[in-house]
């Protein structure tokens, strides 16, 4: 059978809850080099599926190979892997041969659209378990051979939900803190406040059938990383509001305070270390975090802005009326045309008032002038390098509802490299939400691209996490 690909680890996908039985396992290979068993092996798939201490596998390699296969080679084609093979759904076939001084196991992987067989070899010698190679090999589909030490489901969740209460009356808003089943007061862990795009959203941020807020909660935690989602003020009391404070509301009201409010919350949990609390905001929550850790004083130790833009609201929304426009034609465009032209029209002209009040007295979209007016007040970029904190800016480079110019490559633009403190991160094949889209191809780049099902990529989600313990790990070491 032809080798598939050889010293590249990979199918990395989210597992639920491990069975009591692995424990054991999982604690002999966390104690030392372990004796490579089917049940070892299976172990050391499970933590690779849940991207668990990805340098202590790493470490198990044979010293040469780890000197001339850099550790972004052996993580960097784990998301290519998934795409081509979807989800792991459990395991199968299970068999192994030796040779004069190493022995091979081959594993059977099943997986959602192409199974792989896992040949796993280590050497063979008393007190010398080092990898030496591990390879997939696409493979026949097969049935999935459930047992009581790896894919039985014991209904056990590896986190732990909490419902609390974000804010203050009278605008008290449902969350949920997610921890690691580990954390405990001895063994605090880092903390994630997430905080949603434009528009009421739920604290799953559902946008159609997807939820990505709920997505990252239950991957941080598989990482060790607590989290803290909340319904929006919007969402929960939006019908409720007065004509007078809808026509005074400004993302203060509607965002930062409450995002504020829920750092503090997960920050006093006994279970989280209250030095490395993040903010992690997607889409409009990525345009406001600067400001949000600028006014928390202190509580945030850094930030991740997904899917955002340094650019003001308004100059988002009519890029993305324009880029309608050029999908449109005859009676459709020339019906739309107008209207964009107007929006163009009433945009120039709130970006030249200089009072509050003069905003007030406006109206774009259907929204109070002052709404967008207070936003454009403030420099994100401006606010990033004054805070000097750690900040990861990432995007997948299939969003359609913000351009890699407007997004990623306008902040690079503007903060460049002489910024230490600020990573870059674009993901190939991923859109708005940090999601592949698999739906038919007339929704792809439209809205409609959130009616089909899908998850948050692994491999992104990972790296998110990673990025989050890297921080905690460089403040323990200051």
């Amino acid at each position: 059978m032809k080798r598939w690909m050889a010293v590249l680890l990979t199918f990395l996908l989210v597992l639920g809850g491990l069975p009591a039985s692995s424990l054991a396992k999982a604690k002999q290979m966390r104690d030392g080099v372990p004796v490579w068993t089917e049940d070892t092996v299976k172990q050391y798939a499970l933590d690779f599926i849940q991207g668990n201490d990805m340098e202590r596998l790493f470490g198990y390699y044979d010293l040469q190979i780890r000197r001339y296969m850099p550790m972004e080679t052996f993580t960097g084609m784990l998301s290519e892997i998934e795409w081509m093979t979807g989800s792991f759904v459990g395991f199968g076939s299970y068999s192994s041969f030796e040779e004069e001084q190493s022995k091979t196991h081959v594993l059977h992987l099943c997986m959602q659209k192409q199974d792989l067989d896992l040949y796993f070899t280590h050497k063979n010698k008393a007190d010398d378990w080092e990898i030496m190679a591990v390879e997939f090999v696409p493979s026949e589909k097969q049935e999935v051979i459930t047992t009581e030490d790896t894919t039985a489901d014991t209904g056990e969740k590896q986190y732990r939900e909490i419902s609390v209460q974000v804010g203050e009356d009278p605008y008290l808003l449902e969350g949920i803190i997610t921890l690691p089943k580990d954390a405990t007061d001895l063994k605090r862990v880092p903390g994630v406040v997430l905080v949603h795009g434009s528009g009421p959203n739920d604290m799953d941020e559902s946008v159609g059938q997807t939820k990505l807020f709920a997505d990252i909660a239950q991957l941080f935690a598989s990482k060790g990383i607590a989290t803290l989602r909340y319904n929006k003020r919007t969402y929960t009391y939006g019908k409720t509001m007065t004509a007078d404070y809808i026509a005074n509301l400004t993302v203060e009201e509607e965002t930062i305070q409450d995002a504020i409010s829920a750092g503090k919350l997960l920050a006093a949990n006994p279970y989280v270390d209250a030095k490395n609390v993040i903010l992690l905001g997607h889409s409009m929550g990525a345009m406001l975090a600067p400001r949000i850790v600028s006014e928390s004083k202190g509580i945030f130790a850094g930030m991740i802005l997904v899917a955002g833009t340094p650019k003001s609201l308004l100059d988002i929304m009519l890029t993305q009326n324009q880029d309608i426009l050029k999908k449109l034609t005859g009676d459709d465009l020339a019906k739309a045309q107008p209207q964009v032209d107007e929006l163009e029209k009433q945009i120039t002209a709130l970006k030249k008032l200089k009072k509050a009040d003069d905003a007030k007295k406006t109206t774009i979209a259907g929204v109070n002038g002052y709404y967008f007016w207070e936003m454009m007040q403030s420099d994100p970029c401006k606010l990033i390098i004054k805070l000097k904190k750690p900040t990861l800016i990432v995007q997948g480079n299939e969003d359609f509802q913000i351009s890699l110019e407007n997004g990623i490559e306008a902040y690079e633009d503007t903060l460049q490299s002489q910024y230490k403190f600020v990573e870059y991160k674009l993901f190939r094949k991923l859109n708005h939400l940090l999601m592949i889209y698999t739906g038919p191809a007339e929704n792809k780049g439209t809205i409609a691209e959130y009616n089909t099902p899908a998850t948050l990529d692994t491999q992104a989600g990972r790296y998110l996490a990673d990025w989050v313990l890297g921080v905690s790990q460089a403040d323990d070491e200051e």
